[in-house]
């Protein structure tokens, strides 16, 4: 049996593995959003957080955020528009859970934001 965490740190490295080998994003862009938003749900809470991300669109993030959450067997968040329907329409103890899983699950991406970023500046340096 495996912890809430290690669930999504299982799914948070092939998600950021992926979009760096993807060559239809800019990962530069990925990692500086991926960096920043931890820090946005902290400053302006989940459901104004996503609403920024989905002007700006980080659609890749997002469908990231969601699948470790969905992979973490969080219910209801099957992708990215469930994740921001469901931060718009919970009750207040709910919305308290799904912003400390989903600051957790962005706390997994960022972290192997880093270490790809870190790896690379390695190879190349």
């Amino acid at each position: 049996m495996s912890t809430l965490s290690q669930r999504m740190a299982m799914a948070a490295f092939p998600a950021v593995e992926k979009r760096k080998n993807d060559t239809q994003i800019n990962f530069k862009e990925y990692t500086t959003f991926a960096k920043k938003f931890p820090s946005l749900i902290h400053t302006c809470g989940l459901a104004q957080a996503i609403a920024f991300a989905q002007a700006k669109k980080e659609t890749e993030y997002l469908d990231d955020l969601a699948e470790v959450l969905k992979s973490a067997q969080f219910t209801g968040v099957n992708n990215k528009d469930d994740l921001a329907k469901k931060s718009r329409h919970e009750n207040l103890s709910g919305y308290l859970r799904l912003s400390r899983n989903t600051l957790l699950a962005a706390g997994w991406l960022k972290r192997y934001v880093e270490a790809l970023n870190e790896k690379t500046n390695q190879e190349n340096g």
